[in-house]
């Protein structure tokens, strides 16, 4: 019986040490695992950001370099449709000077990115909403201009000689893409250095100078 006793009470606290030294581990492998994954998760995030404030930037640019022409284009097209003289396509190339209508192609591969990658899930909210916004302002713009591009120049647009009616669907076109344009340059004002003070590049600038 006695044997049996030391038996049970040395087995006991080895039980107990056992137990604690697993838990221990599994607490320890659960904490790397957790601070792995979250250095992952940082790591994505500012990618993330970081091809947000390059495609951001492009678009940005793509925008600005439009807008004065379509402001020009638009007075032009006003005149010409005020003038009393006939709509004839001679007197449209005199009096409009039309290089195209130039419309903005917009990059959207890092938000496609960020999506499959559910990264946006990693930014502060506040900054993937904003962020979100901004592309859902790109998005509608590009369908204005899709759809403009596809009602108004087809094969009958140019089977008359009168070009009124194009000048006049040009000229309603250029009054909303002059409206967004500016809202839409203003949203980049707006997010990119939210998304620059997110990466730490203006605390850098400041470190700098």
């Amino acid at each position: 019986m006695s044997i049996l006793g030391e038996k049970d009470s040395r087995s006991i606290p080895s039980l107990l040490f056992e137990v604690i030294l697993i838990g221990l581990g599994v607490f320890l492998a659960l904490l790397a695992n957790n601070w792995h994954e979250e250095r992952e998760h940082r790591a994505l995030a500012q990618t993330t950001l970081r091809n947000f404030a390059e495609e951001l930037r492009a678009n940005q640019v793509a925008v600005g370099s439009n807008q004065s022409y379509h402001i020009t284009l638009f007075s032009e097209l006003q005149q010409f449709l005020l003038s009393k003289e006939p709509a004839t396509d001679e007197r449209f190339n005199l009096s409009v000077h039309f290089l195209g209508i130039r419309p903005v192609v917009f990059e959207h591969t890092a938000w496609d990115l960020a999506l499959a990658t559910q990264a946006l899930s990693y930014l502060k909210p506040d900054l993937a909403l904003a962020i979100s916004k901004v592309y859902t302002q790109q998005n509608a713009f590009q369908l204005l201009e899709n759809s403009f591009l596809a009602s108004a120049f087809t094969p009958a647009t140019f089977a008359s000689e009168d070009v009124k009616g194009l000048a006049t669907a040009m000229r309603v076109y250029l009054a909303d893409v002059n409206s967004l344009e500016p809202a839409m340059l203003a949203r980049y004002r707006e997010v990119l250095p939210e998304i620059d003070s997110a990466l730490g590049i203006r605390a850098m600038k400041k470190a700098d100078k």
